[in-house]
C-alpha cells in the first residue's frame, strides 16, 4: 500500500470514528484540557483497529515531532481564528451580519480541516523510514494494541494518570 493509500484509509477511518456518538467529545476534552494531538489519538486507533499495532513511546514523540511546525504555525492558529469566529459570530448585530461572519466562521473551518487532512498525511510519511513501517507489529487485538498505544501517547506527553480512564473510553467507543 502506497503512503497516499493509507493517508486516505486513515482519513476515511477518522471522520467515520469521530461522527460517531461522545468520539468527537473525548477527543476534544483529551485536546483541550490535557495536550493531546487529536490526530495522533486517531492515528493509534487507526492503527490498532487495522493491524494490532502498537506504537512505542518513542514513536510517538518522533510523530508529534514529525508535525509540530504545521500544528504550531498552521492549525492551532487557524483553530483559535475559527473558535474566535464563532463568538463573535453570535454577537452579530443583525441578519447581514451574521451572514458575512458565517460566511467567515465556514471557510475557517474548512481550512482547519484540510491543515487536519494535512497533519494526517504526514503523520502516515512520518510512520515510514527507508521503506520500513514503524510500530510493534505483535498480533495483538485491536483493544490491546490501543491500549498500549494510548499509555504510550500518555507516557509521551506526560499526561496525568486521570487521563488513562478516559483513553480507555474512546477506544472502547472507537473500537467497538
Amino acid at each position: 500500500m502506497t503512503s497516499k493509500d493509507a493517508a486516505d484509509e486513515f482519513w476515511q477511518f477518522s471522520l467515520e470514528v469521530y461522527a460517531r456518538q461522545q468520539v468527537a467529545d473525548l477527543c476534544l476534552v483529551l485536546q483541550d484540557e490535557h495536550g493531546f494531538d487529536v490526530n495522533i489519538l486517531l492515528l493509534c486507533l487507526w492503527l490498532a483497529q487495522g493491524e494490532g499495532r502498537a506504537l512505542s513511546q518513542f514513536e510517538i514523540g518522533d510523530l508529534l515531532g514529525g508535525v509540530a511546525a504545521l500544528n504550531e504555525n498552521m492549525v492551532w492558529l487557524v483553530r483559535d481564528a475559527r473558535r474566535w469566529a464563532k463568538s463573535w459570530l453570535k454577537q452579530a448585530p443583525d441578519l447581514q451580519a451574521v451572514a458575512a461572519r458565517d460566511k467567515l466562521y465556514t471557510s475557517l473551518k474548512a481550512s482547519e480541516l484540510q491543515m487536519e487532512r494535512q497533519i494526517q498525511i504526514e503523520l502516515v510519511r512520518c510512520l515510514v523510514y527507508d521503506g520500513q513501517q514503524q510500530g510493534q507489529s505483535l498480533d495483538l487485538s485491536a483493544q490491546s494494541a490501543a491500549r498500549l498505544s494510548l499509555e504510550a501517547y500518555r507516557a509521551a506527553i506526560a499526561a496525568p494518570e486521570g487521563t488513562a480512564a478516559l483513553l480507555t473510553r474512546l477506544a472502547l467507543k472507537t473500537l467497538s
